[in-house]
């Protein structure tokens, strides 16, 4: 089948982020709206919907919640919340099914929303700018400038700090977002400001950290010279897909079916091109009658836009040796599966709680989604997430940690060998607990 070029957008995005959608469901929860209180009654408020982007987990109808403008009301607020002994959780564009980004009973919620500085150093090719800052943004400027940040997951309108800090994978051969990361300021449990380089100990910690060590104030991340891409959509014997999935170049991925003997290979290659570097989309179809797209990196892989119905799901990195075995099971038990999956190739990377932890092994990315819609049962997703996790565990998979998650603190551990360092370093800079929620404690131990 034949995409058009906005049936493609939607689709080619979603795999990046590896998203798939086959079924309606709609979960419903009900808590009451969180305020500061006496906490922060200086400080700008900004009221935000007690639900993630896709409608999967709804806490209520919306929650007047504290929006900081600089470092230093970060600071206050941390420092009362010690005080009047409540927690804090840092809260962004809520782009995650799971209900970790949510702050129950008396726990202070803040926005990073107003965090939204933003410059660039020519000279070294980077970016520095607050945790609010939305991607769409920042690969706008960028290319402008003649950059591109690679490695970006695809939804354009999420927050940096919420992409760097949950280890969102774009579709671009690398490790995660938070591999770029360069240095950070972060604001501690202890109310300090604490400034993380390359050589800092506890940056590795810091990378994928879902807020758990406090609030990033400011993020400065590498970029590469500006490129375009040329993708190209093909079919492919499904038994091919680890061929196809290294041998396309560095940035292919697959729709995979479980159920088919055919799937869909998203090639996606460099552009020959030379500077300046036109901006312009172009679409159309090979002699084969196969789809083709040319354009900047990030209007051609970074370009997802909120589907309708929505979807949510669950997403696993594995060793690329061992998904043999993986897509052998999608095809032979009962997981719940969807008819399509998507696969993506990244690199391993230092972050401790990354999905793929050897910066020396290829990783297959693999996500799992239905449609969100409706009031229906969401036992369906639920059962796939179960399903799958038990058969990820057998074979040294390791879960996007802002995706569906229903595993134990036992076996986080044990996909997480390096959670007790991340654990230690936690509470050396949060040791009152402020950023920890009991959310956040239920996973991780």
């Amino acid at each position: 089948m034949v995409l058009s070029r906005r049936s493609f957008l939607l689709r080619s995005g979603a795999t990046a982020a590896g998203l798939i959608g086959c079924q309606s469901w709609r979960e419903r929860l009900h808590a009451k709206a969180i305020s500061g209180g006496k906490i922060g009654a200086s400080i700008d408020s900004i009221s935000i919907p007690l639900r993630d982007w896709s409608g999967f987990t709804v806490f209520g109808e919306s929650a007047v919640v504290l929006a900081p403008r600089t470092e230093a009301e970060v600071v206050e607020i941390v420092r009362q919340c010690r005080q009047h002994n409540r927690q804090c959780r840092v809260v962004g564009r809520r782009t995650s099914w799971n209900t970790k980004w949510y702050g129950d009973g008396d726990t202070l919620m803040l926005s990073t929303v107003h965090l939204d500085a933003l410059s660039f150093d020519q000279e070294a090719g980077t970016v520095t700018c607050g945790p609010g800052v939305l991607l769409e943004t920042i690969h706008r400027e960028a290319w402008a400038r003649g950059f591109t940040l690679s490695n970006a997951p695809a939804p354009p309108w999420v927050s940096i700090g919420g992409a760097v800090s949950t280890g969102s994978h774009g579709s671009l051969m690398g490790g995660s977002l938070s591999s770029r990361l360069t240095s950070c300021r972060l604001v501690t449990g202890q109310g300090r400001v604490v400034e993380m380089n390359a050589d800092h100990p506890h940056l590795d910690a810091a990378r994928i950290s879902l807020g758990m060590l406090g609030v990033m104030t400011q993020l400065t991340l590498k970029l590469d010279p500006a490129f375009r891409l040329k993708l190209v959509q093909q079919p492919i014997a499904t038994d091919q897909w680890r061929q196809a999935l290294l041998d396309s170049g560095p940035m292919s991925f697959i729709h995979a079916s479980t159920t088919d003997p055919t799937s869909t290979l998203f090639k996606v290659v460099p552009e020959a091109s030379v500077p300046p570097l036109s901006d312009e989309v172009l679409t159309g179809e090979d002699a084969q009658g196969q789809f083709w797209m040319t354009g900047p990196a990030h209007l051609v892989v970074m370009n997802f836009q909120p589907p309708s119905p929505t979807i949510a799901g669950s997403e696993w990195a594995v060793p690329v040796d061992l998904f043999a075995n993986v897509m052998d099971a999608f095809q032979s038990l009962d997981l719940s599966l969807p008819s399509m999956v998507w696969l993506k190739k990244v690199m391993g990377e230092s972050a401790l709680l990354a999905s793929g932890n050897d910066p020396s092994k290829v990783y297959v990315e693999c996500g799992a989604y239905y449609d969100v819609e409706g009031r229906q049962s969401p036992r369906k997703i639920v059962e796939m997430v179960r399903k799958i996790e038990t058969l990820m565990l057998a074979y040294g998979g390791r879960p996007h940690l802002s995706k569906l998650i229903s595993m134990t603190p036992a076996e986080m551990q044990l996909v997480y060998p390096a959670l007790t360092t991340f654990q230690q370093v936690r509470r050396q800079l949060d040791p009152q607990n402020i950023f920890y929620t009991q959310r956040l404690a239920k996973l991780f131990g």
